[in-house]
């Protein structure tokens, strides 16, 4: 059934085409350029730059005056259709994982298993340097993201509301993270290690070199990681066979161990060509070990305990290609660019079930997964800017998507040498997914009015197979996204803003698996075939304060509508077993008032803080569960105590509100962090932080039906401490400024 795969994105499409070209020409009065012009922000405008001037004697013995002008960089800049936030400005970026930074970045939240949600929501699409890559997929992107070491970060770019430029996927947004790249001519680079508490260490180098035709860069990382947590469970039902209840605690340890590699050249042959090839390669190896105590009463009681173990290797590679052509007219740029990306998963696990009541043998299983996911993507961008300052922007994008998925299980009742294979626990799946993108944007200042318009069409297909059951399932369908961003200066200080984008969520693979994963025997989950994509409406106003002197501040005022979302459905099977579905919801709405301010306290202490409060409405009568809503707040805030030249302290706290479910809701959680820096020269420092000092990531579920009550628990002992030094060697003329750069 899969002798014949789709044709790749870039292969010709009649019908398609010629729809590109109509919109192509209509869109020359309605493109963009994805925010070429930069707002000031309110980090930026605070720290005014020093200028100091000196007078020297010249060989013809005329005075000249030679100005010196120095600014800090900014933390974050305001851009009209995103936010750019620096990295090392967080110092848990010298020692932690990617969630350590973005856990800091207004308007992100990172619960303890390392999820991402943007103002509450988390469907999230994260890219890497501007790009999707296959490690970022599925079911492992919280993984990925807490292997990926902060030092390798340069800024983050924060997307509420993405121009036609981005690709549309992720309801709430989008997190581009930028990766650390060498900007400066001649050698140059940096050496970090750290080690923590428990047997944890990262460290990592990066270099390269900058010539006038020719640059190359590469770097090396290693990062070992070991987690702890808990989960306890406890569940009471009322059904025809008869009450129940049954209480669960599973201690679980986790170790991670990452090395990775990437490496690129940049030829510029002239002034007005540049090609670029880059490759990243990560391996790292992933082991479990876990301990269930379960307790069951009503129709069938048990007692048993269940000890597992086992892991794996997974591979991420990615490579690309790009081909840079600009023209006599200054700004013309056109872009063609091919990057494929590949991760590979393989795991064993081992389970045992030691019976205390009722009188059973002990039973062994043995369960091996495969996970493939497979990205290729080529695209096309032309930028064409205007006397008037005005810019179009015309674009292609193509993806194609293949992902495999393959699960075994063998299972005895006598001892583990006799173990056989269990048919009915069988599982391979595939999926297949292509999308053709054509895009046209334009960018227009009109006075103190800057007006940012796009239109984007994507067509879809999608097809999917469980080879085991039979059970194909084929969605294709053609939708529009428009966007506008705008932005009214009132001042130099003061300016209003507004944003309108129509995202979708795409199904992840194993959320389209009939296939029932029976891997924890008490909670079953199954994925559903039939789930439809999410189409959301995003809608913002906002005020923004960027002080030359004295306290910044921005609010914002967002609201959200959604079609055809995703929700866990749960369905009660005996006294003891559940089953985990994924559903479709009819509708349900969001919205929210979300501030962001910082500035100085005293001299040396300064402040950042950020805060989101929401109202969220899940309309659930067709799932049985009536219409839903809350009120939470979720809030962030630094305290940052300059103590010397030198030496630099800094405080941190998140805390998250509670969330709604169609079933139930998630109670909040806080973490606070500490860190230290001290400078020991202008090319040595030594860094100290220690992560969630109270170890309060208690994560906490409620599901709730007529027949069926489940607390869960997930408790993640995340007191971390590391200490480490970060040494920085070569030359220090910068090539060109390396402030919030966006490679596409």
């Amino acid at each position: 059934m899969f002798s014949k795969p789709f044709p790749t994105p870039w292969q010709k499409r009649t019908g398609f085409g010629a729809v590109a070209l109509v919109l192509s020409i209509a869109a020359t009065a309605q493109a963009r350029t994805a925010g070429n012009t930069a707002i000031s922000s309110p980090s930026s405008s605070a720290q005014s730059p020093s200028v100091q001037s000196s007078s020297a004697q010249s060989s013809g013995d005329q005075p000249t005056t030679t100005v010196t002008v120095t600014a800090a960089r900014p933390k974050v800049l305001n851009k009209v259709d995103r936010k750019v936030y620096r990295a090392d400005g967080d110092l848990s970026s010298a020692t932690g994982d990617a969630t350590d930074v973005l856990n800091n970045i207004p308007s992100v939240e990172v619960d303890p298993d390392g999820n991402v949600s943007l103002r509450g929501d988390s469907d999230v699409t994260v890219l890497i340097d501007g790009k999707p890559v296959a490690q970022m997929q599925g079911g492992a992107k919280a993984s990925a993201l807490q292997g990926l070491s902060a030092s390798d970060i340069e800024q983050i770019e924060v997307v509420t509301s993405p121009s036609a430029e981005f690709k549309p996927d992720g309801s709430a947004g989008i997190i581009n993270i930028v990766t650390r790249k060498n900007r400066k001519r001649g050698v140059s680079g940096t050496v970090q290690a750290n080690q923590g508490d428990g047997g944890r260490y990262n460290a990592g180098l990066s270099a390269g070199y900058i010539g006038r035709r020719f640059a190359v860069h590469g770097g090396l990382s290693v990062r070992n990681d070991i987690r702890k947590r808990t989960v306890d469970s406890e569940t009471t039902s009322s059904l025809a066979t008869g009450n129940g209840a049954t209480t669960s605690h599973q201690a679980q340890t986790e170790s991670n161990n990452r090395k990775s590699a990437n490496a690129g050249v940049d030829l510029t042959p002239n002034d007005k060509q540049t090609f670029s090839l880059s490759g990243d390669y990560a391996s790292r190896d992933e082991q479990r070990t876990l301990l269930e105590h379960s307790v069951s009463t009503g129709a069938a009681p048990s007692v048993f305990d269940r000890p597992s173990s086992g892991g794996g290797p997974r591979t991420d590679d990615d490579l690309g290609f790009k081909f840079d052509q600009k023209t006599d007219r200054q700004g013309e740029d056109f872009t063609v660019g091919l990057k494929t990306s590949q991760s590979v998963e393989k795991n064993r696990f081992d389970y045992t079930t030691l019976y205390a009541s009722p009188a059973t043998a002990t039973s062994y299983e043995q369960d091996f997964t495969r996970q493939a996911y497979g990205i290729s993507e080529l695209s096309a961008d032309y930028v064409r800017p205007f006397t008037s300052g005005s810019v179009l922007k015309l674009g292609y994008d193509g993806e194609y998507d293949q992902d495999r998925f393959d699960d075994t299980t063998a299972k005895s009742s006598a001892s583990p040498a006799s173990l056989v294979q269990d048919h009915a626990f069988d599982n391979t799946f595939r999926y297949r997914q292509t999308i053709d993108a054509i895009y046209a944007s334009y960018d227009e200042k009109l006075g103190k009015l800057e007006l940012l318009t796009g239109l984007r069409l994507e067509q879809v297909k999608v097809f999917t197979l469980q080879k085991v059951s039979g059970d194909t399932g084929t969605q294709a369908y053609a939708t529009l996204y428009p966007t506008l961003n705008a932005v009214y200066t009132l001042s130099d200080e003061n300016s209003l803003t507004a944003g309108f984008s129509r995202r979708v969520r795409r199904r992840d693979p194993e959320d389209l698996n009939p296939y029932i994963n029976a891997s924890d025997p008490n909670n079953l989950r199954q994925g559903n075939p039939a789930l439809k994509p999410e189409l959301t409406n995003t809608f913002q106003v906002g005020y923004r304060h960027a002080a030359n002197a004295g306290p910044s501040y921005e609010v914002t005022g967002y609201y959200r509508t959604s079609h055809d979302g995703d929700t866990e459905l749960l369905t009660v099977i005996s006294s003891d077993v559940v089953l985990i579905r994924e559903a479709n919801l009819p509708s349900s709405r969001s919205g929210g008032v979300e501030f962001i301010s910082s500035g100085k306290i005293l001299p040396k202490l300064s402040y950042s803080a950020s805060g989101n409060l929401f109202y969220s409405e899940i309309n659930a009568l067709a799932l049985g569960a009536g219409t839903r809503s809350t009120i939470g707040f979720s809030g962030k805030a630094s305290l940052d105590f300059q103590a010397s030249a030198n030496d630099r302290w800094q405080v941190s706290a998140q805390y998250s509100g509670k969330r709604l479910t169609a079933q139930g809701y998630v109670l909040p959680v806080g973490t606070t962090n500490i860190g230290y820096r001290h400078q020991v020269d202008a090319k040595l420092a030594i860094v100290a932080t220690l992560s969630d000092i109270f170890n309060s990531q208690r994560q906490k579920r409620l599901f709730i039906t007529p027949t069926y009550t489940e607390t869960y628990e997930r408790h993640q002992f995340g007191r971390l401490a590391y200490i480490g030094l970060a040494y920085t060697f070569g030359v220090a003329k910068k090539a060109r400024d390396s402030d919030f750069t966006y490679d596409q």
